[in-house]
């Protein structure tokens, strides 16, 4: 069935705010657990099931929303590298959905791929906000050891945040990614029955 741009705009604006609203309050049931977040995965997913524009506004939404309501407090001069950060998310979703388009995505190997996926987008998104964390605690002074002392230090929370990442793209994303178009469908069909009654 072919919506007007309307309803898909409609859809688009509702999926954004749903999405984002799940981001953010799972980033504060899991705030006590370190770079442990389903952020990274709902970008993913969002960007996999409806597209890069999609996935691209609930990560930069998500991002600039806690950065400013998480409990340790704004980050100041290096919230721009974690919404671009978290835009590398919507890019590899909107990727997979390439490869491997929705329907497809039962076999356990794609599992692999996507928990694969998020911990590649979780390296890139550890090591350039520890490389602006080094930029904006030691400019103009930036130098190659204070960088590297700076990247080390980071290290056992890249650790977490990537095998993390690893695993919700193994189970979470691949169950949900299969959950959301069938419940999708189900709803299409009801506001069909519904119509049909109603005439």
């Amino acid at each position: 069935m072919d919506y007007p741009s309307s309803v898909r705009n409609s859809q688009s604006v509702a999926v954004v705010t749903i999405f984002t609203a799940l981001a953010i309050g799972s980033d504060f049931a899991l705030a006590g657990m370190p770079n442990i977040k389903l952020v990274d995965s709902l970008v993913f997913l969002s960007a996999y099931l409806f597209g890069f524009r999609v996935g691209a506004s609930i990560g930069v939404l998500s991002e600039l929303i806690w950065a400013y309501a998480s409990p340790w407090g704004a980050p100041g001069f290096i919230a721009p590298f974690l919404v671009v950060g978290e835009v590398a998310y919507a890019v590899a979703g909107s990727a997979a959905a390439r490869i491997w388009p929705s329907g497809s995505i039962s076999n356990p190997g794609k599992g692999m791929a996507f928990g694969g996926l998020l911990a590649i987008c979780a390296f890139l998104w550890d090591v350039e906000t520890n490389l602006a964390t080094a930029l904006v605690a030691y400019w103009p002074t930036v130098t190659v050891p204070r960088v590297v002392t700076t990247m080390l230090a980071g290290v056992p929370f890249m650790v977490t945040h990537e095998v993390g990442d690893f695993v919700l793209g193994l189970l979470f994303v691949p169950l949900v990614a299969l959950a959301i178009p069938r419940v999708m469908r189900q709803r299409l069909v009801m506001k069909q029955v519904l119509a049909e009654e109603g005439r």
